[in-house]
């Protein structure tokens, strides 16, 4: 060997003692070049490429350490590096390659004696098994890893199989328990106690933890030791795995443009090393972009993650809720949900989304029992973020049902513990649904006080459709009285697989024009119009009914389908051409509680009208209302 590349080799070894990984990498790939290096030599060549950044080289290197031990007898040292081989591999996303490596070691390990290469086989199996969601078989092998790294003496592995099993308890709920061994864990390397390699794998997993309780205090604590720690020993690869992280915490702190930022890097930065976190990363993009209101590029970004293995769930559902598409979001987010195998943390994640979907497509108490699996949730894991989260699904639903009074003690909960937490979108979000329970309770000067303070705050953060949103609201309403009257063509849906489509968009065009008539001749005012349905308002109760028996009159000579009608008058809150409150509300329930050809009204409202005979007196059940309301028909065909 020459003296330029003993020089080389020996540089480059001092150059790993120092940590200084570019260095050291570029010194030992010139004495490679010049003489191919030794077994010890190669590894650690791996791990100045992996510190430095120079991924290309990582898994070549460190094939040829592991052909290189096996020449040299080295069996057990040559499964720990297959082990190492699989974890790579899997973070590619070649899981069928990740198993052979483990394989490769399982078979050199049955003919060592037990070592510590047996529990780094059992650490990484552990990882394997717990992405299954088997907390239990998780549990079994990490706890093996931790036995074998006491037995022998390796800290390294007794730490890290310490904390996997904290990771797969939490997950599985025992969290008092998971808790202390994540904290030891993370107090022996934050004391010094560990590699860099393993220190740094405890506070991403640590990191990780928090993040899946929405313990976002503690994840950014973590976080920021995690950077630091990577400046110390000039880490300029593992950054890009601490961004993920801490573009999470900031999104939840509402510092939408910084997050965005920092998650766009990590994306770059460990798309060809990385695919996994990478998704990951790709996926907190689409997030932020969300919150932002560009939902183009929020889709564009949960394409990429998808495409490198992050469910991008529950971002995606709420994407299609965004864009009006409320039955796919909640076939979306039911799709998610139906995986069994999902650990509490897991399905937390995605409930909130759950709760809001199912509300806006008016499914109540599927709403409820999402609700109660999330305040299930809060209790298990007790972070200020899970319990806000709960109060505000809570409330939200509450004000969906017209309990303005309860909703608005659980939206000033959340507020509570979202101020608590610095989770400053999330605040805006709760002052809007306090102003909704405000208007709703007949209170305009509180509503609009609220509705301006998450207006502001909307506007600060940068989250433009929300501002919009705020901006609908306070706009100039007033309080009219007013007869509301819905109508519905009943089972077209059935009625639509029966009859061609070209004839089907006839039969409703004709329909459509023949109630708008109708409408006209009575003084109605069309406030909105659905594929076969109506929502009129009337200043008067008597030609409301007399539109709507003209209406079924019509329908009974002219069409093959039945309509069903719901009449009702109340106070409701005007702007422009839109009606809203509960006395819209009530109508809409009544007239979905109608037979075919019946015209259902309050009883209140048909009551005030002389001339009109009723019957089938009863009461009725209202979607969102405490207490029956007294309902009839009204006997148009006797009439």
């Amino acid at each position: 060997m020459s003296q330029v590349v003993d020089d080389a080799l020996a540089a480059g070894r001092a150059a790993g003692d120092r940590k200084e990984w570019s260095e050291a990498y570029e010194l030992l790939k010139q004495a490679d070049a010049e003489n191919e290096l030794g077994a010890s030599d190669l590894e650690l060549f791996a791990v100045a490429a992996l510190w430095a950044g120079e991924f290309k080289d990582v898994l070549l290197v460190m094939e040829r350490a592991y052909a290189a031990l096996l020449q040299e007898g080295e069996k057990a040292r040559a499964a720990y590096i297959a082990v190492e081989l699989a974890h790579h591999y899997s973070g590619q996303l070649q899981q069928a390659v990740a198993q052979g490596w483990m394989s490769r070691a399982k078979r050199l390990l049955d003919e060592e004696p037990e070592g510590a290469a047996h529990g780094y086989w059992a650490l990484q199996e552990a990882l394997f098994t717990l992405g299954k969601h088997d907390f239990d078989g998780a549990i079994a092998l990490a706890r093996q890893a931790e036995e074998i790294g006491k037995r022998f003496g390796d800290r390294n592995l007794e730490v890290r199989g310490m904390q996997r099993q904290g990771s797969a308890l939490i997950e599985k709920g025992d969290v008092a328990e998971g808790q202390l061994l994540l904290d030891e864990a993370s107090t022996a390397a934050f004391g010094g106690e560990l590699d860099p390699h393993s220190t740094l794998i405890v506070y991403c997993n640590t990191i990780g933890a928090c993040r899946d309780v929405a313990d976002y205090d503690r994840a950014g604590e973590w976080t920021d030791r995690a950077n630091q720690f990577c400046e110390s020993v000039s880490a300029s690869a593992f950054p890009g795995l601490c961004r993920v992280n801490r573009a999470e915490v900031m999104r939840f702190k509402g510092k939408l443009t910084e997050a965005g930022a920092e998650a766009g890097k990590a994306g770059e930065e460990l798309r060809m090393w990385c695919p996994r976190i990478a998704g990951a990363a790709f996926y907190e993009l689409g997030e932020t972009r969300l919150r932002l209101g560009d939902l183009a590029q929020a889709e564009a970004s949960f394409r990429e993650a998808d495409e490198y293995g992050k469910d991008p769930e529950p971002g995606l559902s709420l994407l299609r809720l965004g864009q009006g598409n409320v039955k796919g979001a909640l076939s979306s987010i039911r799709r998610a949900l139906s995986d069994d195998s999902l650990g509490i943390p897991a399905r937390a994640r995605l409930l909130p989304a759950a709760v809001e979907i199912a509300i806006a497509a008016d499914e109540l108490d599927e709403a409820e029992d999402y609700v109660d699996q999330l305040g299930e949730a809060a209790n298990t894991y007790d972070t200020s973020a899970l319990k806000a989260s709960g109060a505000f699904a809570r409330g939200n639903l509450m004000l969906a049902r017209g309990d303005a009074a309860g909703a608005f003690n659980c939206l000033r909960q959340a507020r509570t513990f979202w101020d608590a937490t610095g989770a400053t979108y999330d605040v805006a979000r709760t002052r809007e649904s306090l102003g909704r329970a405000a208007r709703l309770d007949g209170d305009e000067e509180r509503a609009v006080w609220e509705f301006q303070a998450a207006a502001a705050r909307f506007e600060r953060l940068g989250a433009l459709r929300d501002a919009e949103r705020l901006a609908e609201l306070l706009a100039v309403k007033k309080t009219v009285m007013k007869t509301f009257l819905f109508t519905d063509i009943v089972k077209s849906t059935e009625l639509l697989s029966t009859i061609e489509d070209r004839h089907w968009a006839n039969a409703l065009r004709l329909h459509d024009d023949a109630l708008r008539s109708i409408f006209a001749d009575w003084d109605g005012q069309v406030a909105d119009h659905t594929g076969d349905g109506f929502f009129v308002a009337f200043d008067d109760g008597e030609r409301a009914v007399r539109a709507a028996i003209a209406v079924q009159k019509t329908v009974d000579q002219e069409f093959v389908f039945d309509v069903r009608i719901g009449v009702h008058t109340d106070g409701a809150l005007q702007q422009g051409e839109s009606y809203h409150g509960r006395g819209v509300h009530a109508a809409a329930r009544i007239g979905a509680q109608a037979e075919g050809r019946e015209i259902l009204g309050s009883q209140v409202t048909l009551d005030a009208l002389e001339d009109f005979p009723t019957k089938n007196h009863r009461a009725a059940t209202l979607k969102g209302f405490k207490e029956p309301i007294q309902v009839c028909s009204v006997d148009w065909e006797t009439r």
